[in-house]
């Protein structure tokens, strides 16, 4: 019999990213809390983008937050997002290990075996172009990635690292050292500060692509119905199996053990998703202005 289609997700589920950002930016502007810390910092210098203040980096969150996930340096921040990319792969790994649509069984059909791998070949390359948009973005681009280059272009620089070096260098001018800080992690590692350009939003990016990635694989590989109609059959032959017999008790174990994986492997995915979709809330609210969000 051969494998049943399973239909693709549909676009319009990416409806709930614009809709994030927009409920966070919302957010931050009639919440209490965003509200009175955006009155007490009116002193400051505003963020040229009219739209919304980039409250964390404008108020300093980081040392006073008014909010814990206000923190660059919160538990979720440092060990997920920071590392977000790591978690990514490790749920896409576990689709593939460990959900039915991928694994091969020596009781299909070669057409469903073909089929299988061919899935499979295909996941790896959607993993594999999202993984060098990923990279190319965020980490490098023959240089500074994309995002940081943009940030140069806008007319931004590393502002503070340069004062200081205006200060030790006697003729005036900066080392040709920290001219070269065109990234924002080595800008933030010379102690400088990374400002006056647009700062396209690293995490809302990464954020918005591992969601999809993860979520559009898990359900466009039928995970849901597979697993529901595989525990249901389980549940069934292990009723019948008898006991007595070492053979079909053997493959009622690998049974057993094959269903707790896909559950957990189910489980890591939604958890990965879910907490990737929350910290995308946190970033609208806290972090960045509107167009840096939404570009």
């Amino acid at each position: 019999m051969a494998a049943p289609t399973r239909p693709a997700p549909s676009p319009a589920a990416l409806l709930i990213y614009p809709a994030t950002l927009l409920l966070g930016s919302l957010f931050s502007v009639i919440s209490p809390v965003a509200r009175a810390a955006r009155e007490s910092s009116s002193h400051l210098p505003q963020s040229s983008a009219p739209l919304a203040p980039s409250l964390a980096a404008d108020l300093h969150l980081s040392e006073n937050p008014v909010n814990y996930f206000a923190r660059k340096n919160n538990i979720f921040n440092l060990y997920f997002v920071k590392i977000g990319w790591l978690w990514t792969t490790a749920a896409f790994v576990s689709i593939l290990l460990f959900q039915p649509a991928y694994l091969a069984s020596s009781s299909l059909s070669q057409s469903q075996q073909q089929t299988r791998v061919r899935r499979t070949l295909q996941a790896l390359l959607r993993y594999a172009i999202a993984t060098t948009i990923w990279y190319l973005m965020t980490q490098w681009f023959f240089g500074p990635a994309i995002i940081d280059r943009s940030f140069v272009v806008t007319g931004g620089k590393c502002e503070e690292a340069i004062g200081r070096a205006r200060k030790m260098d006697l003729s005036g001018s900066p080392s040709a050292q920290v001219e070269t800080l065109f990234s924002a992690a080595a800008c933030k590692a010379a102690g400088g500060a990374w400002r006056g350009g647009h700062d396209i939003s690293g995490h809302v990016f990464m954020l918005v692509l591992a969601t999809a990635l993860l979520a559009h694989e898990v359900v466009g590989a039928g995970a849901f119905s597979a697993f529901s109609t595989s525990t249901r059959a389980d549940g069934e032959s292990a009723r019948e199996r008898k006991a007595s017999d070492p053979v079909v008790s053997g493959s009622g174990d690998q049974d057993v053990d094959s269903g707790f994986a896909r559950k957990w492997s189910l489980r890591l995915v939604w958890g990965v998703v879910g907490l990737g979709w929350w910290m995308l809330f946190m970033t609208a609210i806290w972090f960045h202005t509107w167009l840096e969000k939404v570009s």
